[in-house]
């Protein structure tokens, strides 16, 4: 999970007003998966903060235009680190701002107080968000891979002295170098390849890589939401090739033994689409996607939040007349979680399916056969009468005699809500998020080695031997 910086406090809440619905959300994942998820607090508004040991508010947001979805200045203090004590036995990734270039003492201090305030949460520290967008913007025009190079260099070595005097032990490390990727910005120049062939992190500090994804932009001209949901998200076609330059890249820089992350990610950036992103369709995606990224080697996929995003999985709390509420792309992570499970030994491989709309895949516990997703990705509209389906037939070892279903379904792709996983509900109107049992799962007989499953347009199922 990835949580923009400056709404962090809203989805934390504090000491004394702890938000108990992300805390419900975050728990559920651990519940499926027996690890916690890892929470980055970061984003564009990292490289807007300023620390201010002496304020006493948690945190400043300071708006160009009241409509934006970001502020332009983040001014923090002491009481902000309370966020990081409110969501149980959460690890966190800090982000740091390497924007600003006006005093080092800013850089220490902020490293400083995040190594004593969070303690040992801290996973680790992000220097600098996006920082392939820093020409032209932080930076003068000319500022070349090289110039990043060295001042990455320079100031991640003072991090590390500074959190080494306040935090004696072991430095936690970097997860970085945190650009971007995407085909409308590729610039030759600001490679990842080359970025190692220059000398970057030469203090070998490290420990991660991450990258971050986004499957397109929120910028006019824009299509119609439907018309995009079904061409780029519900789509596997487009998933592999969105996922391409990000598979290439992590066999390339293999060889510094580093897990390949990303450390951002969500659909349509610049905060989503309403009527793509905020839908039950992009639940869908989610899934194809997290599971397409899981076969390929990528460690770790942390979704990007802030409050009134239009891809968020939840509203953490009313803003803007939208109270607390769980949105679809929750459900597509609570698969994922349920499809992963607990075990230490999963393997995922992908079934090849024919069509552009559909896609499976074979989970394994070692080298037996535990699972099975199906996603039917055809766009079904709610207000239509008739859903369409596909039925599928799988070859599995003959011990097995019937499966466990557990789908994931809503009214339609173009649902906002009404959707249930397992036959569960993680609404916050029910249960504050809590898992709320709906509907019962099914169950479906194998015979002779043959599973037989139908899924509806718009929907998904993992099936358990």
């Amino acid at each position: 999970m990835s949580i923009e910086f400056a709404y962090f406090p809203d989805y934390a809440g504090n000491k004394s007003q702890p938000n108990q619905f992300s805390k419900n959300l975050l728990h559920n994942l651990k519940s499926l998966t027996g690890v916690a998820p890892k929470v980055r607090v970061g984003g564009t508004s990292q490289d807007h903060a300023t620390y201010f040991p002496d304020q006493e508010e948690n945190v400043q947001l300071i708006y160009q235009n009241p409509t934006d979805d970001q502020p332009i200045q983040i001014n923090y203090g002491p009481t902000f680190f309370e966020s990081y004590h409110t969501l149980g036995d959460i690890r966190y990734l800090h982000g740091l701002n390497m924007a600003q270039n006006k005093s080092t003492q800013l850089l220490e201090l902020s490293a400083a107080e995040a190594c004593t305030s969070i303690g040992p949460q801290l996973h680790l520290f992000e220097l600098g968000n996006e920082f392939n967008f820093a020409p032209g913007t932080y930076r003068p025009t000319n500022y070349s891979l090289l110039d990043y190079v060295e001042e990455w260099n320079s100031k991640s070595v003072i991090v590390k002295s500074a959190v080494q005097k306040a935090c004696p032990g072991p430095f936690p490390g970097f997860m970085a170098p945190s650009f971007v990727l995407l085909d409308f910005i590729d610039d030759t120049t600001w490679t990842a390849e080359d970025l190692y062939n220059l000398g970057y992190d030469k203090d070998d500090l490290t420990k991660e890589l991450c990258f971050h994804n986004y499957m397109g932009v929120n910028e006019p001209p824009l299509p119609p939401a439907d018309l995009d949901l079904q061409r780029t998200l519900m789509n596997h076609t487009n998933i592999v090739r969105n996922l391409a330059e990000q598979i290439t890249r992590s066999k390339n820089l293999a060889y510094l033994g580093l897990p390949y992350t990303l450390g951002e990610l969500n659909s349509i950036a610049n905060q989503g689409v309403n009527g793509e992103t905020n839908v039950f369709g992009d639940a869908l995606w989610l899934v194809d996607f997290s599971l397409w990224a899981a076969v390929h080697g990528i460690k770790r996929l942390q979704f990007h939040q802030g409050l009134n995003y239009r891809y968020a999985s939840w509203q953490p709390i009313e803003s803007k007349g939208v109270p607390p509420t769980t949105r679809p792309p929750y459900y597509g992570q609570v698969m994922v979680a349920s499809a992963i499970g607990q075990s230490k030994d999963t393997r995922i491989v992908n079934i090849p399916l024919s069509e552009d709309t559909e896609s499976a895949y074979a989970i394994y516990n070692g080298d037996r056969l535990s699972k099975l997703v199906v996603t039917n990705l055809r766009a079904f509209n709610q207000t239509t009468s008739d859903r369409p389906h596909r039925e599928y037939t799988f070859h599995v070892p003959t011990q097995h005699k019937s499966a466990m279903i557990e789908r994931l379904i809503g009214p339609g792709s173009d649902a906002l809500d009404n959707i249930t996983f397992g036959g569960i509900s993680y609404d916050h109107g029910l249960k504050e998020g809590k898992p709320v049992q709906q509907h019962a799962n099914e169950e479906t007989r194998i015979v002779n080695g043959l599973l037989t499953i139908t899924v509806p347009d718009s929907s998904a199922v993992l099936l358990t031997l």
